[in-house]
């Protein structure tokens, strides 16, 4: 009897998932922040989490997609499974999209220290990462955005591409410089003294009721 090809692939293709699968991506996290993204290698990770080099591969076929895979997993693992916010308000959403803590977000400084200077050098990981990284969160955002503007709380004709950008890119400066720790107190002074007031001055007639400056 013949096996299908697709059928046939699947059976060869190694099944890495659950706790193998955490392991692996936090193996190789731990690798990408002890020695940079250059350095990082398929050996050090099997290494690192005794396993195959050869399992790995046939999982994960280049060192961009290990290496995105495991940043959804933490960022996933940082929000705690929860799916886009909807709290009913534009401050809510906010809030619930960026002011995080624990260890899962402490890590992710590390790694953007590690990794997104690569960006510019390795257009593979720059690809993987925007398609699989960026790109799914700031769709997110944009619709905190556009259901904001349904509400009134931003106004018709607001750039809530440029509105939906601002905080973001302040984190990942800091996270690139070092600067300062994108903490939930910096992530929320932003919210509160940046975006919102720039929300509001998209309105014709604000929240407060005052015509913006």
């Amino acid at each position: 009897m013949n096996v299908p090809p697709s059928t046939e692939h699947a059976a060869l293709k190694p099944r890495v998932e659950g706790e193998r699968e955490a392991e692996i991506f936090e193996g190789a996290l731990k690798v990408l922040i002890d020695v940079g993204y250059d350095r990082l290698t398929f050996d050090a990770v099997a290494a690192e989490v005794r396993a195959s080099k050869a399992t790995l591969y046939k999982r994960w076929p280049s060192k961009p997609e290990l290496l995105v895979s495991a940043v959804e997993y933490l960022f996933e693992r940082a929000r705690e499974g929860h799916g886009a916010p909807d709290t009913g308000s534009l401050e809510g959403d906010l809030v619930d999209a960026f002011c995080h803590s624990g260890a899962a977000f402490d890590q992710m400084t590390e790694i953007a220290a590690a990794a997104l200077p690569a960006l510019k050098r390795d257009p593979e990981l720059s690809l993987i990462f925007t398609q699989r990284f960026l790109e799914p969160r700031a769709r997110e955002l944009r619709e905190v955005m556009h259901r904001a503007q349904a509400r009134g709380e931003i106004g018709p004709d607001a750039d809530l591409e440029m509105l939906s950008r601002v905080l973001p890119a302040m984190k990942f400066h800091m996270m690139l410089t070092g600067e300062h720790h994108p903490s939930d107190e910096f992530a929320l002074q932003v919210i509160q003294q940046i975006l919102l007031p720039a929300c509001n001055a998209t309105l014709a007639t604000p929240p407060n009721g005052q015509k913006p400056s």
